[in-house]
């Protein structure tokens, strides 16, 4: 703070009186200094001098560092303004005289308040208006240069003054003028800026004023030098102009007219010749609004002057916007006024405006393109007066013709702005201007001007003045693309713009300008048949849809001769030429109806082009009539089916085929000759679908869709002619198309073959009708592809090669190959089959070519090919026995194909299989003609699995992503077709041995690694079984057992436990139907249809269920599959089905040796007792197989399964296991779960657990305190036992055991959690584990080997874990939950987290065992017993447990024994044991009403003493504790019980309020809550000496309380909420209660707004508690030094608020203004912006 202080304006602080409510009035009726004598005494004088001084901090405090401290700053100053308008005005009117030097940026902000005051709703009075109005000018013309940061704020002052009220704006304007005359000279320049923008906000106001500020400053304006005060100037004269023009209705300019004269003289004749740009917009800007409001002569006068002379103007450096705006202002009102006067200078005038139009207004920028609207409005105005308009147009027709493009352009901007604007004025001129546009459509070569042109002959055609085909032919050509656009007449985005614009503008002429339609019809059907568009044949169809939708006729106009003489466009000219179909009505051409449909369905057969196939068949829908109006009903019906499928390919390619065939059939029945003449025209129209396109300036884009689908309407308009010579030529035609595809080393073969597909599909569909033609015509093709090169020497040398030969040859034996698989599909099969025996030229072809040809293009499409064949063969079998011929031959072929890395070959895998299954159908008597299937399965699944086993799950790189997805697809084409190849094979011999050939060939599939593998074999492996059963024969010639059963039992019982789920659903099948097989032969019957059958429906249950993940259920399935095992086979395949599984232990998937080992366990429980003569070898393979092993839980089932063998045949001993090292091994941990499977075992040997643990140190050396510096160690027998438990303790068979013993089992297990805190694994015990048998070795004799295991063993781990499973098997989940809380409780150095899981464990206790229930006194009693142990842990755990069960309720007996035993704890050495009393003694008032009236005496004495016990640093802090457990017991009890104690104990706990430890001071806090909680209780009884005492407490505690509600910390600010609203009852203020209770409440405790809640909040206290505002301000002073940054700030906030209450000031306002001033230099920001926010309550009217 600096020397002023805060009262250093005054001599003192003085009394006085006044209500709270009139105190502001006085405050302002001093500051103003308008009190008269009379009225002297009643207003004080010291608060002003206090605000001075605060003031002049707040203006210190707005330099501060931190922004939100110089907003609360301005805050601040805002509503002391506010408050106090006329002596705060007056104040920073001094205190910016006194501070000259203060920085721009302070001043700014001061000058920022004062805009925020007087810019709102509520005037300020004049006198400090006029304050303000001052300094603001002062500030605004203190500085002669321009400076924003100071001059701007100090302009809005002004002009939100001036805006408020006609009075304020008197004011404003009389301190303006007033400053303006002030000075001699030329005004500040700030002056008239401020004048000019007044004028702007309030025009009314200002107008009277011009005349007299015009006046005054004429005198000075031809002096004016400095540019910054022209534009002053130049901006205030526009302003006022444009004032004066608004409010013309009160004929202000006309008063005014002479001064605007003599100003316009000045401004243009002298100021405009400025260079500074800026200054020239702004004098344009203002001679544009003067220019009006001059007399109507000088205008008239002048006008024929003033417009050359505004347009020289554009020859120098000004803004061309404003000096057209200002021409454009002449303009107006000279043609207002008299057109005439311009017609000596109207050519001039349009020459000069042509100049100034603008070529490419750039639309981003506002400025460019309001010009360029500009200059069009100034045409706009002079061709509204018609001889202007006449010569315009004359100029237009001039420049169109001009060489220059930019010429050219701007013609056209302004012709189509005319159009669009005032058609009817040039329309004497739109025929020459028509004319002239015709000859640019063809020269034009510029995308900008074809863009500009395209914008006219648009305007054109909405106003109906185009006839000619000239412009429809400009839009259709300029719709396609270039196929190399030229970067020399525009960028690739305007060449895309010109595109689409024109596309947009032929759809927009079809649908909306009715006058073209006829000509668009016409027009547009000649250039569908143009190669030249194909490219936009959509859009011109979705054009020509529009077009016969609103007229399906077509309007022939008979030109005349003259007419006749003019000639289209070259281009329509060709295309008349070339269209051999024409309809010649005088001089118009147009397209015959077949010659659209032919083109048409040429272009549907392109089904990527999905936007024109729709397009094309809504063309065709409405073009009906053209072909013959009798197709309405079938076009109707096929055409929307065609649409909604249009999506689907294969489904749209079949209509569309339909809707040809069904076309041509209904017209063909109408015309004889109409496929005949169909045909001939679609092959007239290849030259439209050219496989080599033509170079092209146009985009032409790739035909082979459209070009097969004109050949397969060839084929299938042929189906209906009968002329040969027609068929042989349509035969060629497509034959040589497909030869005239391109193949080259540039062209895959693949995409060839896609490329002639349409062209073997078109072959096929002529084979329905004419297959003897095409069965020739392929045959020749045959014997010339096949025909073999000669072989004479040079045909040996390699270097001599005929590659163009050869590539012929291959194009030629591809297509006859496809050709001849399509004729398969399609033909006739008795035809085609006839044709094939009677000539096998092609099949040998065919066998030829599989044998020389490695391509896999032919290959695939020769498999095809035989594939129909078969098909063929399969269909006919009945009515052509005949077998098919070089069967073998074909066979062998095939299958030597070699599917191998990098499986290339892979696609024909399915072909191949599918072929060979074909094959074995197919059979047949000859012998030499079979082939063996065993081997063709063997080269199958070699291919097939070879492949599979490539298969992952995981990629490392997008390519093995790619390879993976290639075989996936591939090999799931191929299972299905391999399924089918097992089916034929079974089926031809369904006999055991072939089951066995399979059954080799898929056994080591069935085990690969590979779960996919694995799948498909399954898969296989079913399906053979599936066949067998169905193709099995029974009788005399079948065998009476089944042999292979055990063996085929034990392999596949693996698989029905496999990690994949498929696997093992279909491994079950395979277990059925072997079951089914062998019950088939061993007793004859059929198990499906047998209803005795039980165990068919076990099987389809596990087969329900065994897809699931859940592994605990899969082996329980497990063991369902080995009890119907034992049931259904012979007890001769025990022995083989036992020793097979042992065997598949060695299984690569870990889940099918588990699942071996369960069966096989469940299988000896069984049958175990069978299994006598086998034990030796049993027991040998089993150890051999847990030896080998490496799968634990396999192993375990291992164990298990000879446990149930030794329980059938018993020799099984357990021995010295608490003796073995620890830890136990895993075949020793098993042993303890095996031992838990005798009830009567397992509780022997937890009686003598017990027994042994009884009284036993679980720490070796016991509580000696010579160990306390080293690491403790746990006991070793105590320790095994505790491992050993760990082990049995899990396992659910002891349930029943444990619950016997619950409560000594718990009470052991409680107190050893707490005595294993912070202790180390015991050493190992020496030679303990030696058997008698065993001997000592060296190591153990002479040396110490340490047992690193052991080591690393946590005892508390241990113990924790063991009281885990414990509760666990009890199925006491909500306890054993408990030890899980906190996962730092095992590693504990402590007891601190031991303590914190206590409570819990109570609750858990008092919800499972109920706390009146035998259990729980049993409980009690056991736990009693380590009250008085010697060791501290054991001690710690009883009397915790005991303080947690009080707030539970226990009632009698227990109550009384558990409040026994607290009390002997409160004397234990232990402080930890006493802080767990004192916690229990504090519940008492949680009992029930008896027992709490019967303990409250002593546990309040115990919670009094411990209040000042000295031990608070230990785990348990004794002086918090006792004070929550005081806050528990004054809840609960009745106030009358602890009235006696609550003053004093009020007193003793307010040191506690301000303590530092947060926990102390909510505590406090909230125990002061429930004292005043017992009061509010009984607050119906008469006031007593104890209330009033109390009530002392309330007062000086109130408010401490509120400031501590601010606290950041959560807890605090919690505790406060509830105390307050407790304290709030208790004051005789009921909207204060009802205050509280509404913004403190529960719902609303985490929204609460403190910053807008104290203010509401204090001031509802000091309205209604007016006797105590002086002691609550007394209570918040000490605050003011709090430790806390929120509670200094929220001190100084609520001291300002209640000043504002205060009925009388005392001597200590100055001082109380003064500390909280001293906040303002705070180091906390948040303290200054609340110091400031408090001044501003302080002096402002709240």
């Amino acid at each position: 703070m600096d020397g002023r202080g805060v009262g250093g304006g005054g001599s003192g602080a003085a009394t006085g009186g006044g209500s709270a409510n009139n105190k502001s009035a006085a405050g302002n009726s001093a500051a103003t200094g308008n009190a008269d004598a009379s009225t002297a005494t009643a207003a004080p004088n010291d608060k002003p001098t206090i605000l001075e001084g605060v003031l002049h901090n707040i203006f210190d405090g707005l330099m501060d560092k931190e922004e939100q401290v110089r907003i609360a700053m301005q805050q601040a100053i805002v509503k002391i303004l506010e408050t106090h308008p006329e002596r705060a005005a007056e104040i920073l009117s001094e205190h910016r005289s006194q501070q000259p030097k203060m920085t721009d940026q302070t001043v700014a902000m001061l000058l920022d308040c004062i805009r925020r005051v007087v810019g709102a709703e509520t005037p300020l009075p004049p006198a400090a208006n006029q304050k303000l109005i001052d300094l603001a000018l002062q500030e605004l013309t203190k500085n002669p240069e321009h400076l924003p940061l100071i001059q701007n704020p100090a302009q809005r002052i002004l002009v939100a003054i001036g805006r408020s009220s006609p009075e304020s704006c008197e004011q404003v304007m009389e301190a303006l003028q007033e400053k303006g005359t002030s000075t001699e000279g030329v005004a500040h320049f700030m002056l008239m800026q401020c004048l000019g923008l007044l004028a702007t906000e309030n025009p009314a106001g200002v107008v009277p004023h011009i005349k007299a500020i015009l006046s005054r400053s004429q005198p000075h304006l031809v002096g004016i030098r400095q540019d910054h005060i022209k534009q002053a100037h130049a901006y205030a004269i526009g302003r006022f102009s444009e004032a004066l023009l608004e409010e013309s209705g009160k004929k202000e300019e006309e008063n005014c007219s002479t001064e605007i004269s003599v100003a316009y003289d000045v401004l243009f004749n002298q100021w405009l010749h400025s260079r500074e740009p800026k200054v020239c917009v702004e004098i344009l800007q203002a001679l544009s609004s003067m220019y009006p409001l001059l007399p109507k002569d000088r205008i008239q006068d002048q006008a024929a002057r003033l417009v050359p002379q505004i347009l020289a103007l554009y020859r120098r450096s000004v803004d061309r916007n404003a000096v057209t705006q200002f021409l454009c202002s002449v303009l107006k009102t000279n043609l207002a006024l008299n057109a005439t006067v311009l017609d000596g200078i109207i050519d001039v005038l349009v020459t000069h405006l042509f100049d100034l139009v603008c070529v490419y207004p750039d639309y981003e920028k506002p400025q460019t393109v309001k010009g360029h609207y500009e200059v069009l409005r100034c045409f706009h105005l002079l061709a509204g007066h018609q001889p202007y308009s006449t010569r315009i147009m004359d100029t237009l027709l001039i420049h169109l013709r001009n060489n220059s493009e930019r010429e050219r352009m701007k013609s056209l901007l302004i012709l189509t702005h005319l159009l669009n604007s005032c058609a009817g004025n040039i329309e004497n001129r739109i025929p020459a201007t028509i004319e002239c546009l015709k000859q640019l459509i063809l020269s034009e070569r510029g995308i900008k001007m074809k863009l500009t042109l395209l914008k006219t002959i648009v305007a054109l055609a909405q106003k109906s003045h185009i006839r000619d085909k000239e412009f429809v032919w400009f839009v259709v050509r300029h719709s396609c693309r270039f196929s190399k656009p030229s970067q020399e007449h525009g960028s690739q985005e305007e060449h895309a713009n010109l595109v689409l614009s024109c596309e947009n503008t032929l759809y927009m002429l079809a649908s909306t300008v009715g006058t073209l339609d006829e000509l668009l019809k016409r027009e547009l059907l000649n250039y569908l048949i143009l190669l030249d568009y194909t490219d936009i044949c959509g859009n011109l169809a979705k054009c020509l849809a529009s077009l016969f939708a609103k007229s399906p006729h077509i309007e022939y106009d008979i030109a005349g001769d003259d007419a006749a003489t003019e000639q289209a466009t070259p281009e329509s000219m060709g295309a008349a030429g070339e269209d051999r179909s024409v309809i010649k009505r005088g001089k118009v051409m147009v397209p015959g109806a077949e010659t659209i449909y032919a083109r048409c369905l040429a272009l549907l057969g392109n089904q990527q082009c999905i936007k024109r196939c729709s397009n094309i068949l809504s063309f065709l829908r409405y073009y009906h009539p053209q072909v013959n109006p009798a197709l309405e009903e079938l076009w109707e019906r096929k055409i929307p089916d065609l649409l909604l499928q249009i999506n689907r390919e294969s489904a749209y390619r079949q209509l569309l085929h339909d809707f040809v065939l069904e076309t041509n059939e209904f017209l063909g029945g109408l015309d004889e000759n109409f496929a005949q003449r169909l045909a001939s025209k679609l092959a007239d129209q290849m030259y439209l679908y050219p496989m080599q396109l033509p170079h092209s300036e146009w985009h032409l884009p790739d035909l082979s869709a459209e070009r097969g689908m004109l050949l397969q309407a060839v084929a299938l308009t042929l189906l209906q002619v009968t002329d040969v010579a027609c068929i042989h030529t349509k035969i060629d035609l497509i034959v040589t198309t497909a030869r005239q595809e391109r193949l080259d080393k540039h062209v895959k073969h693949a995409d060839y073959e896609k490329r002639i597909e349409p062209c073997a599909r078109a072959l096929g569909y002529i084979s329905r009708q004419h297959l003897g033609h095409l069965i020739k015509k392929l045959t020749e093709l045959a014997q010339v592809g096949g025909r073999k090169h000669s072989t004479g020497f040079f045909s040996n040398l390699h270097f001599i090669k005929d590659t163009h030969k050869e590539l012929e040859n291959y194009k030629s034996n591809l297509l006859v190959v496809k050709a001849f698989g399509r004729i398969m599909d399609e033909a006739d099969p008795l035809q085609s089959i006839q044709h094939l025996d009677e000539d096998d030229t092609l099949l040998g072809f065919l066998i030829q070519q599989l044998a020389v040809h490695k391509d896999q293009t032919i290959m695939s499409a020769i498999l095809q090919t035989l594939l129909s064949i078969c098909n063929q063969l399969i269909a006919t079998k009945e009515q052509l026995p005949a077998p098919l011929r070089h069967r073998k031959q074909i066979m062998e072929t095939v299958f030597n194909i070699p599917i191998e890395a990098p499986f290339h070959d892979l696609p024909l895998l399915p072909t191949i299989l599918k072929l060979g299954t074909d094959f074995i159908r197919i059979g047949g008597p000859d012998t030499e003609e079979c082939v063996d299937g065993g081997v063709i399965f063997e080269i199958a699944c070699r291919n097939f699995f070879g492949c599979a086993q490539q298969l992952k799950m995981k990629f490392d790189s997008q390519e093995e992503d790619e390879r993976n997805s290639f075989l996936a697809k591939h090999l799931n084409e191929s299972l299905p077709q391999l399924n089918a190849l097992v089916r034929a094979i079974v089926e031809l011999d369904a006999s055991p041995a072939t089951l066995d050939l399979i059954i080799g060939i898929l056994e080591g599939w069935t085990r690969d690694r590979n779960s996919e593998v694995r799948i498909c074999a399954s898969h296989v492996f079913n399906n053979t079984l599936d066949v067998y059963i169905k193709s099995m024969k029974i009788g005399c010639e079948a065998p009476s057992k089944f042999n292979q059963t055990g063996q085929m039992l034990g392999k596949i019982v693996p698989r029905c436990i496999d990690s994949n789920g498929t696997v093992r659903q279909v491994s079950v099948e395979i277990l059925q139907k072997t079951l089914e097989i062998a019950c088939i032969y061993e007793t004859l019957t059929i198990a499906s249809i047998d209803s005795t059958a039980d165990w068919l429906k076990e099987i389809e249950t596990i087969k329900e269920h065994i897809i699931t993940d859940e592994p605990k259920q899969i082996y329980n399935l497990a063991g369902d599959i080995a009890k119907i095992i034992a049931l259904r086979i012979s007890s001769f395949q025990y022995l083989q089905f036992c020793k097979t599984l042992l065997h598949s232990l060695r299984d690569p998937e870990q889940s099918s040796t588990i699942g071996a080992s369960v069966v096989l366990k469940f299988f000896i429980q069984q049958k175990g007792s069978e299994l006598f003569h086998a034990i030796p070898d049993l027991v040998r393979d089993s150890l051999l197989a847990l030896r080998v092993c490496e799968v634990p839980r396999a192993k375990s089932g291992v164990l298990k399964a000879l446990v149930a063998l030794t329980k059938h045949h018993p020799k099984l001993v357990c021995a010295e296991m608490l003796s073995q090292p620890l830890p136990y091994d895993p075949n020793l941990v098993e042993y303890w779960h095996l031992v838990c499977n005798d009830p009567e075992l397992t509780g022997l040997t937890l009686d003598n657990f017990l027994q042994l643990l009884s009284g036993a140190s679980l720490q070796e050396g016991g509580q000696d305190a010579s160990l306390s510096e080293r690491q403790k160690l746990a006991s070793g027998q105590p320790f095994a036992i505790f491992c050993a438990l760990h082990e049995m303790l899990p396992c659910k068979d002891i349930k029943g055991q444990l619950e016997t013993r619950f409560a000594d089992m718990f009470c052991m297990l409680l107190t050893s959690l707490s005595s294993y805190t912070n202790l180390a694994a015991p050493n190992p015990i020496n030679n303990a584990s030696l058997s008698p048998n065993q001997t000592q070795s060296g190591k153990t004799k002479f040396g110490f080997v340490p047992n690193k295991e052991l080591i690393k063993l946590n005892p508390c781990q241990i113990a924790l874990e063991t009281f885990q499973a414990f509760l666990t098997n009890l199925e006491m989940e909500q306890i054993a939950s408990v030890l899980t809380v906190n996962t730092q409780l095992a590693s504990s150095a402590d007891w601190h987290n031991y303590i914190e899981l206590l409570t819990p464990m109570a609750i858990g206790l008092g919800q499972q065992l109920q706390l009146g229930s035998p259990q729980m006194r049993q409980l009690v009693n056991s736990l009693s017993k380590y009250v008085a142990s010697p060791y501290d842990g054991q001690r710690v755990a009883a009397v915790g447990i005991f303080s947690r069960l009080v707030p539970l309720k226990p009632t009698g007996e227990l109550a009384a024994s558990i409040l026994l035993h607290l009390g002997a704890a409160l004397s234990d050495p232990n402080a930890v044991v006493r802080g767990l009393s004192i916690q229990g003694m504090g519940y008492v008032g949680q009992l029930g009403e008896k027992e709490a009236k019967r303990y409250s005496e002593t546990a309040i004495g115990a919670l009094l003493k411990g209040v000042d016990d000295p031990v608070g640093d230990c785990l348990i802090n004794i002086p918090l504790e006792s004070m929550r457990g005081l806050s528990g017991i004054l809840r609960a009890l009745p106030s009358e019980r602890v009235e006696p104690f609550h003053v004093s104990l009020a007193i003793r706990i307010r040191p506690f309020l301000g303590n530092y430890a947060l926990e102390m001071r909510e505590a406090a806090i909230q125990l002061f809550g429930d004292i005043c909680e017992g009061k509010h209780d009984d607050g119906s009884s008469s006031p007593t000496s104890s209330m009033e005492a109390l009530r002392e407490q309330l007062i000086a505690n109130l408010f401490p309380l509120l400031l501590h509600l601010s606290e950041s910390e959560v807890a605090i600010a919690s505790a406060c909420r509830g105390t307050l609203q407790r304290v709030c009852r208790l004051l005789t203020a009921p909207r204060v209660v009802e205050m509280a209770e509404q913004q403190l409440g529960e719902e609303r405790g985490h929204q609460l707004n403190y910053s807008s809640f104290v203010l509401e909040f204090v001031k509802t206290i000091a309205l209604e508690l007016t006797d105590h505002i002086q002691d609550f301000i007394d209570s918040c002073l000490p605050q003011l030094r709090s430790q806390w940054p929120e509670v200094r700030g929220s001190a100084a906030i609520v001291i300002g608020i209640l000043h504002n209450f205060l009925s009388e000031r005392n001597v200590q306002t100055e001082t109380v203004a003064s500390k909280i001033a001293v906040l303002l230099k705070d180091e906390q920001a948040l303290v200054r912006m609340r110091a400031a926010t408090a001044l501003g309550y302080f002096f402002g009217d709240i």
